[in-house]
């Protein structure tokens, strides 16, 4: 069985520069606390905190000491409140997103209306939502934008996720404009890496008879990935580790492409690997 890595894997810039600034924190601060998970993987979170870093849900359960802000970046709200009671914060934002969050609020302190196409429950857009001081929709896709009802004579912008799908992102766009708004700016926040992640991904599922897709399950990011070798090809799987394997998948079949979401460690992508190769 021929294996193929896609040339786009491994953890994005913002993913590595938020784990480096974590294990630099842990050297000079106690107690460390992080609000949620620093990056959608589960099993680097697992290592930073046996290292230390104390994942907490709510700003109020940290009391002292340090906070690391994730790679999704925070409520500016719940900045200050953190930073108000005397924590430092480490702020480990992705600068992608920070992108998005300042042309949320400068363009909603201009009077526009801020729509997001993205996943209203994730910690990314929840942000965003904050740093807009007008109003801010949210979108999933074009059919949730159909049901979207626009005040014709306000001014709005359109910006994204930065893990969504291009092609999500402009069937929105287009979607709204179908509307005839006042005025409508279009802002392409996506993140780069997301956008060669995922071309890249298309193009080597073209060639192949199975493809996996390596990262946490709850990441916006890699489940885009799978959504993308989906519709080119049906024998396409995320796994987390090596464990969520299933031996069907390789029946038959001569050719795997893996790729893997941007906060995947390559020692997970190679594990992986070599348990495929076992079961071939």
């Amino acid at each position: 069985m021929k294996i193929q890595l896609a040339k786009k894997i491994g953890f994005c810039f913002g993913v590595k520069r938020a784990i480096d600034m974590a294990e630099d924190a842990l050297e000079t601060n106690k107690p460390i606390h992080s609000l949620g998970s620093i990056i959608h993987n589960k099993q680097v979170v697992n290592d930073l905190s046996k290292r230390g870093l104390k994942v907490v849900k709510r700003a109020c359960d940290i009391k002292s000491g340090a906070c690391v802000i994730s790679s999704h970046g925070i409520s500016p709200k719940i900045a200050k409140s953190i930073s108000g009671r005397g924590i430092k914060i480490i702020d480990t934002t992705c600068p992608f997103v920070l992108k998005a969050q300042r042309i949320a609020k400068s363009m909603s302190d201009s009077g526009y209306n801020v729509i997001i196409v993205g996943d209203a429950g994730h910690p990314e857009v929840k942000a965003l939502v904050d740093f807009v001081s007008k109003r801010a929709f949210v979108v999933k896709d074009a059919e949730g934008a159909k049901s979207l009802k626009l005040d014709k004579s306000r001014k709005h912008i359109v910006i994204s996720q930065t893990t969504q799908s291009t092609q999500n992102f402009l069937n929105v766009v287009e979607l709204i404009l179908s509307k005839a708004p006042k005025e409508l700016k279009v802002y392409n926040t996506i993140c780069r890496d997301a956008e060669a992640r995922q071309e890249a991904a298309r193009k080597l599922a073209r060639s192949q008879e199975a493809m996996l897709v390596v990262g946490g399950k709850n990441s916006a990011n890699t489940r885009r990935l799978l959504e993308v070798c989906e519709k080119i090809l049906k024998n396409s799987h995320l796994v987390e580790t090596e464990e969520d394997l299933k031996k069907r998948w390789f029946k038959d079949i001569c050719s795997v492409g893996v790729t893997s979401g941007a906060s995947t460690p390559d020692w997970i992508v190679k594990r992986v690997v070599k348990a495929v190769k076992n079961i071939a």
